[in-house]
């Protein structure tokens, strides 16, 4: 019998989310969720079905409310290493978006649902948009995570540019007095990976099931499960490939 990792109580809790809430999961994106908006009067919180990158997320009508938002976001969904790094008190950071005469053309349910509620919104709505109902629009990066939550995305002051996850190192990088790192560095690091094990693991093109992660934090080796979904992709001796490509 294989020794349990370390790390066999998060892949449990990552497994618990595959099976209980799949649509939480999403093995393409380090992580995503809506994007909030902001009213003139502060108090007034909406949020959008769209993130900040402009993909459409499936979020249920009663899940776009501040009132029933469990973590950093509404409608948060991560890959393996994400939510590795949201259960292990890593957040997201904030990038504030764009929002004028044009932001009607790349905001999601958000107009029908505002429109929808008030005669009076419905009135500001058509003199120009979100821009005169709305003082901000915040997205929320999930490929540049901070151990602090509500946290803004910074400048790197070696580039002058937005922090990108290219930008950092393994152990992260100091701006402005906080720290800044990579999802899948710090997912190793939190599931106990070497970066083999890491690179499989977080692929994007592999869907893992709950029952697949409780194997491998029982101390399953990651290639043996990935065996069972994708056998195309056994190790050959014989040519030494991922895939055989022998006679």
């Amino acid at each position: 019998m294989p020794e349990p990792r370390k790390s066999q109580d998060l892949f449990n809790k990552i497994a618990d989310i595959i099976d209980f809430e799949p649509h939480k999961y999403n093995q393409g994106v380090w992580g995503n969720a809506g994007t909030k908006y902001i009213g003139v009067d502060p108090s007034y919180v909406e949020w959008d079905n769209m993130s900040w990158e402009r993909d459409e997320i499936y979020i249920e009508p009663q899940d776009l409310k501040e009132e029933t938002r469990v973590d950093d976001a509404c409608g948060t969904q991560a890959c393996v290493a994400g939510w590795a790094c949201l259960l292990s008190g890593y957040h997201p950071t904030m990038v504030e978006l764009e929002l004028d005469a044009n932001t009607d053309d790349r905001a999601g349910s958000i107009l029908d649902r505002v429109s929808s509620m008030f005669s009076d919104l419905q009135r500001e709505l058509k003199k120009g948009g979100l821009v005169n109902l709305f003082s901000k629009k915040i997205g929320f990066n999930y490929n540049v995570m901070c151990d602090k939550p509500n946290v803004d995305c910074p400048i790197n002051p070696h580039t002058d540019r937005l922090l990108q996850m290219e930008d950092l190192e393994e152990e992260g990088m100091e701006i402005g007095g906080n720290m800044f790192y990579r999802p899948d560095m710090v997912g190793r690091v939190l599931l106990d990976l070497d970066h083999y094990e890491s690179g499989t693991l977080f692929d994007g093109d592999y869907t893992w099931l709950a029952n697949d992660l409780r194997m491998i934090g029982k101390g399953e080796e990651i290639q043996e499960v990935l065996n069972e979904h994708y056998p195309d992709e056994r190790y050959c001796g014989d040519c030494d490939e991922y895939g055989c490509v022998c006679d």
